[in-house]
């Protein structure tokens, strides 16, 4: 059986999708290396209108799982399980591109999603099949909340996908309250990166 490693990035260019009250948003195109629990709460997501500080980036990155769970459920589709190796996969990448001022899929040394998540041992050899996917997205002011970025999400067609897609199993999340500065010209509020995946067993 061949492994499934065909890369598929769509273009990284930045979109805007919001620009209200000193609050903008923006996405990437989502990214795709084809063929990453909070459970989904019927009454709502607990500090899913939380904005992203220091402190409280675990309670995010639940909200934020609580909430994409919430619209996989919705559509008959199994939660994701949060995997640890692909959290700190997210979170490495939102640092980079926090710290390092870019907002790509691709990191300014050319490493892709696929190679960041081998660098964490999810992808643990290369006789393992795989089904990995990302989203990237970045606000400022009220936008940065867990709701406003996964609603930005699901009304992108390729980022929508990637959330509801029912072969990926496992999420991570990764969260910073640093938004690109040369994106955000000094404005408060958070970039995120969600990575997905599936081993595909041979």
């Amino acid at each position: 059986m061949s492994r499934l490693r065909l890369v598929r990035l769509a273009a990284a260019a930045a979109v805007s999708i919001a620009a209200c009250a000193g609050s903008s948003a923006a996405l990437a195109a989502p990214g795709h290396d084809t063929r990453g629990h909070a459970a989904a709460q019927p009454g709502g997501c607990a500090h899913a209108g939380a904005t992203p500080t220091k402190h409280n980036l675990n309670l995010i990155r639940v909200a934020t799982l609580c909430l994409i769970n919430r619209e996989r459920v919705t559509r008959g589709e199994r939660p994701l399980r949060p995997n640890a190796r692909l959290r700190r996969a997210a979170q490495a990448h939102t640092h980079s591109m926090a710290f390092g001022d870019y907002f790509e899929h691709v990191g300014p040394g050319g490493q892709t999603p696929a190679a960041r998540m081998r660098d964490v041992g999810y992808i643990s050899s290369s006789r393992v099949g795989y089904e990995v996917g990302e989203n990237i997205a970045w606000a400022t002011g009220r936008l940065a909340t867990p709701r406003e970025i996964v609603a930005a999400w699901m009304a992108s067609p390729g980022h929508r996908a990637n959330i509801l897609d029912r072969r990926y199993r496992e999420t991570g999340i990764g969260v910073s309250p640093h938004p690109p500065s040369s994106l955000a010209h000094g404005r408060g509020g958070a970039i995120y990166t969600q990575d997905f995946g599936v081993i595909v067993p041979r």
